[in-house]
């Protein structure tokens, strides 16, 4: 019986790997800026377990009016831009960028694509904020059940973002981001 167990388990492990073709590292991408710079970015990585073409479509985005973005992935495609295809080798990873474009608008937003073969779905949201520490805090405040604990370069840890400085937020998974504001 343990074995007959054992092995069922052992199918349903290996079926359910073998169904994934693809993972992305990080499904949440901050962002932040200046609003005066022409664009900032970040990024993730698209790891492929299989070899086969998949889809993406930018499926959600809300942001100040003044403001674009764009993709690179991996080749880097013009603002307005909302769905490609990619072609994905078996244990190679893919970059996936967002770049924003605040246009001289503080505000912060976001976009989320959704990247598909037809059975593997991955959505990747990158979350942009352009503009001062009170709108960084803000944030903070609105996500802090998300945030585990934030610090400063020293190894610090701080509760509240101060301009001219780097931070790192870690988030309750253990996922981190790196934050810079540079003006108040």
């Amino acid at each position: 019986m343990k074995l007959t167990i054992s092995s069922l388990l052992f199918i349903i492990i290996c079926l359910n790997n073998w169904a994934q073709s693809f993972t992305v590292q990080s499904n949440s991408v901050m962002l932040n800026g200046s609003p005066h710079v022409q664009d900032f970015n970040d990024n993730t990585y698209l790891d492929a377990l299989s070899t086969e073409t998949l889809t993406w479509t930018i499926i959600a985005d809300s942001m100040p009016s003044t403001w674009e973005f764009s993709n690179c992935f991996p080749n880097c495609y013009p603002i307005g831009v909302t769905n490609g295809t990619i072609s994905i080798t078996n244990g190679q990873s893919y970059y996936l960028n967002g770049h924003v474009y605040p246009n001289n608008t503080s505000g912060e937003g976001y976009w989320t694509m959704e990247i598909t073969n037809g059975t593997t779905t991955e959505l990747v949201t990158w979350h942009a904020i352009a503009g001062s520490v009170g709108i960084l805090n803000d944030w903070i405040g609105i996500n802090q059940a998300k945030i585990k604990t934030i610090y400063n370069m020293e190894g610090k840890v701080v509760h509240e973002i101060t301009p001219n400085q780097i931070f790192i937020v870690v988030y309750s998974d253990n996922s981190t981001i790196k934050i810079f504001v540079n003006e108040l």
